[in-house]
């Protein structure tokens, strides 16, 4: 009999032909639809898309989802999601009534794992647990890798009005941590966060996506040189001056590329930013597939 809110995910490329399979249990739900043809990179990387769902559209107290994800050599596996994960309110505060999400996930050689959500979105006394293990297995492995989360319900009038919020990523080779980010908000950390609304870690690793880290990069040294003009005309830069953002390289054990953390005044302006930087995915994992994600929320 299957585990609540087990799921699993396996990109293998058999006799020259995707072969992707998926599994879950409620209250998660898993869906792969088609994803195109193989993109035109050297060496071609074969497209392959996966929702990560929830029964009810969002997370309860108590709720365990645990997926595990295999991308096999040669595969460009791209996880989306269908709106904002929202995490319901705890009725308790005890640690069985809290609600834990772990996404375990190994990238074989030649292969991309793009793990692109929505945001998580908590509401009023929700408590929300998230651990994201990534193994490359090689240096030829690569990702990106978007955590991001909202300040609630807005609408509600909800503004860091959950209990906790806690996530950590790891990433690693299969004998050494690259680098361990955690975030923890909890115990009246709402008035520090003013005037954010919503913030994001963005990883770029690997050769695959070497382009879209060096455009950060690129962009973050403009940005830090340019000259200030109290009196210029206003530019598509000054429309983004809501964003605080920052770009650190790692180079560690034969993994290269950038992390991005970022923050905006709102969900809608930081997702634009977002999506503009990280359009020069497209040629990597096909028309098809960025489409899915620019769609996405």
């Amino acid at each position: 009999m299957p585990i609540p809110g087990a799921g699993i995910i396996d990109c293998q490329i058999v006799a020259g032909r995707l072969r992707q399979s998926v599994s879950s249990a409620y209250p998660l739900k898993i869906i792969a639809p088609h994803a195109g043809p193989a993109a035109l990179t050297d060496p071609p990387l074969h497209p392959a898309v996966s929702y990560l769902m929830s029964y009810g559209g969002g997370i309860v107290h108590g709720d365990r989802i645990h997926v595990d994800v295999r991308v096999g050599s040669k595969c460009a596996l791209v996880l989306l999601t269908q709106g904002s994960t929202k995490v319901f309110r705890s009725q308790l505060s005890s640690a069985t009534e809290q609600t834990y999400q772990t996404i375990i996930i190994d990238v074989e050689p030649d292969a991309l794992l793009c793990l692109l959500p929505d945001p998580v979105t908590c509401f009023k006394d929700a408590m929300y647990n998230q651990r994201q293990l990534l193994t490359l297995h090689s240096p030829t492995s690569s990702l990106v890798l978007l955590d991001w989360m909202t300040s609630g319900r807005m609408s509600r009038g909800e503004r860091w009005d959950f209990a906790k919020y806690f996530s950590v990523n790891v990433i690693k080779t299969p004998d050494r941590i690259i680098m361990r980010d955690a975030l923890l908000l909890q115990d009246n950390f709402a008035r520090r966060m003013e005037p954010i609304d919503a913030f994001a870690l963005i990883l770029i690793l690997g050769p695959a996506v070497a382009d879209v880290a060096q455009t950060f990069r690129e962009e973050h040294k403009a940005q830090r040189i340019k000259p200030f003009r109290p009196n210029a005309a206003h530019d598509h830069a000054s429309e983004e001056q809501g964003i605080l953002w920052s770009v650190s390289e790692i180079d560690e054990h034969g993994v290269c590329g950038v992390a991005v953390r970022a923050a905006g005044p709102s969900t809608e302006e930081l997702k634009d930013w977002i999506k503009r930087r990280l359009v020069s995915l497209k040629p990597t994992v096909g028309d098809c597939v960025w489409s899915m994600y620019a769609n996405s929320f």
